[in-house]
């Protein structure tokens, strides 16, 4: 898969091919590795909104964690 750095406006870009699946909006972290440009998702947190977990613990039933026990 090969694509070409182009010139948009005051800044520099590439062309994803869509097999990537690639979406609008997804954000990466850019990193530059020598002669490469890596290109890394950034996720959310998974902790970070607490609210999010509220009544989690409490979902969680015996049949759950049984199988953690020896």
């Amino acid at each position: 898969m090969e694509t070409t750095i182009r010139k948009f406006d005051h800044s520099l870009g590439i062309i994803l091919p869509e097999t990537l699946n690639a979406k609008i909006g997804d954000r990466y972290q850019i990193t530059n590795n020598g002669d490469s440009l890596i290109l890394t998702p950034l996720r959310n947190q998974l902790f970070s909104n607490e609210n999010d977990w509220t009544g989690f613990r409490d979902s969680i039933s015996k049949a759950d964690t049984d199988w953690d026990r020896d």
